[in-house]
């Protein structure tokens, strides 16, 4: 906040002077002064729509006037006498900007702009910050930089605030764009690609739970015992466990969800997705009895819901949690859950293995709502795919991806795993398109071994990544119960791991080898 001081007492001068924009010309004509404004029409190729750009300062010598810098021509140029200094674009109605770009000049690296803020407003009054850049430096002489941001929100005003160039006596920038999202507030246009779909008319929870078990009133009394234990299955034990914090981050996020031994990878990709929309839901599923003990409301096969018992003994070997847990070998919500899904679905199914159960079998038992689709990998052109990750996340959806092929090179540094669950975030990188989570929590190399997970298991999915777009496929889930829970979807922020100290990878070798 400290660098928006300088510009408090221009804000009331500029916003007198835009009562008053004007058409002019700042080319090379000697007999008049050098505007600090000028309007653009809407075939024009910078900005989103016709309106007026104005510069704080009128001190641009003739032939490098404020036009300069959106006329589409990177030979001509924008030069202004200080180092510290903003223009502000005032479209004639409100857009969502998510890219804009600066142009190098032709010459003079030294006046380069290397330190600004983009911020944008609804009356010329009121600023948001959108971005900020410092130390950034053009490679090349007319080179155009692009930046993406993470702005959900239309305005009328775009404010570019320089604070400082690479030393110059002058900075001078060929040109500014900013680019209007491509997103629409829905996908129907794209719904004729969608396949897989799970409604049914027979439950609200879908076509994966139409043939589940009706519940007699001793399961149901069983279900609710936190000290009834699920039947064991493959080779793993129970131990017990304390449990101290079940969201050691404050609310419950992606990085508390941590595959170790059990092959649940679907169940804990929602679980994941789940925390990065719906973090409240997640803490009003689970009742603390203070006592060691939880009460977990899930929904059964009918979309009614029902209560699950938990105790503190969980799949471990007396010292390390080998059950979904945080980071640090920790017991978290997300451990509770696990648990409580097996007891639900000993209950409803038969079996309380959850080894290999699809994301569209676990979604409806956690949301009540079995309604999904999917778009399967080659379907979408990059672009749509960002625009429903995006649309459909704003919307409260949940979303569970995955690669048709392992072992693909991601950003020169990662591998894919195939046929193993990624849950999909929006992302602050400014490359990316959207990130997909591994709930291992750690990242294949390409270079052998695996990360240390300070990443949290973030794959960046870039456009221009060589094969991994197309290798992309996904599933949209409805998020059911959860979706009031969170009265700000339109506002849903990136995930950005937290800072943590990584802990030794324990992934079983049978995770390890099929991709579970």
């Amino acid at each position: 906040m400290k660098k928006l001081n300088f510009f408090l007492v221009d804000l009331m001068l500029l916003s007198l002077a835009s009562l008053s924009f004007v058409a002019c010309s700042d080319n090379d004509n000697n007999d008049q002064p050098v505007s600090n404004t000028w309007t653009l029409d809407e075939s024009n190729s910078n900005m989103p729509t016709d309106g007026t750009i104005v510069a704080q300062y009128s001190d641009a010598p003739v032939g490098h006037g404020i036009g300069n810098l959106v006329d589409g021509d990177d030979n001509t140029v924008y030069t202004t006498f200080h180092s510290k200094f903003y223009i502000t674009w005032k479209g004639s109605k409100s857009e969502i900007v998510r890219t804009y770009t600066l142009t190098s000049a032709a010459d003079s690296p030294e006046k380069d702009p290397q330190e600004w803020t983009l911020l944008g407003s609804l009356d010329n009054l009121s600023w948001k910050t959108l971005d900020i850049q410092s130390e950034q430096k053009f490679s090349s002489r007319k080179e155009k930089k692009t930046y993406h941001i993470e702005n959900r929100e239309a305005f009328r005003y775009y404010r570019l605030a320089v604070y400082d160039n690479n030393g110059g006596d002058a900075t001078q920038i060929a040109e500014w764009t900013l680019v209007a999202s491509e997103f629409k507030d829905d996908i129907a246009d794209l719904m004729s690609l969608a396949e897989g779909y799970t409604i049914s008319s027979k439950t609200p929870m879908g076509t994966t739970h139409e043939n589940d078990r009706t519940a007699t009133a001793d399961q149901l009394d069983w279900l609710k015992d936190p000290s009834q234990q699920p039947r064991k299955f493959g080779d793993l034990e129970w131990s017990k466990f304390q449990v101290s914090n079940l969201y050691p981050f404050g609310d419950p996020i992606p990085a508390d969800v941590n595959q170790h031994a059990i092959g649940d990878c679907s169940a804990l990709a929602v679980l994941s997705a789940m925390a990065h929309v719906y973090p409240k839901y997640i803490k009003h599923m689970i009742r603390d009895n203070m006592d060691q003990t939880f009460t977990v409301t899930l929904f059964d096969p009918k979309g009614q819901p029902v209560e699950v018992g938990v105790d503190n003994y969980f799949v471990g070997d007396g010292t390390n949690v080998n059950a979904v847990s945080g980071k640090n070998n920790k017991i978290t919500w997300a451990t509770v859950l696990e648990k409580a899904l097996m007891k639900w679905k000993q209950v409803f199914d038969g079996n309380s293995d959850v080894g290999g159960i699809s994301s569209e079998y676990t979604a409806p038992i956690f949301l009540g709502s079995g309604e999904s689709f999917c778009f399967t990998s080659g379907k979408l052109a990059p672009k749509d795919m960002q625009r429903v990750v995006y649309v459909t996340m704003q919307q409260g959806c949940i979303l569970i991806g995955g690669f048709d092929d392992g072992d693909l090179p991601v950003d020169n540094k990662y591998k894919t795993v195939n046929f193993h669950p990624y849950s999909l975030h929006t992302t602050s990188n400014n490359s990316a398109m959207f990130t997909m989570r591994n709930p291992w929590g750690c990242l294949p190399l390409v270079t052998g071994g695996y990360s240390d997970g300070k990443e949290d298991g973030l794959l960046p999915i870039k456009e221009d990544d060589g094969k991994i777009p197309s290798n992309v496929g996904f599933r949209v889930m409805k998020p059911g119960a959860a979706k009031e829970f969170c009265a700000e979807l339109g506002k849903l922020e990136p995930y950005t791991p937290p800072v943590y100290s990584p802990s030794p990878i324990r992934l079983a070798k049978s995770i390890l080898r099929g991709g579970e």
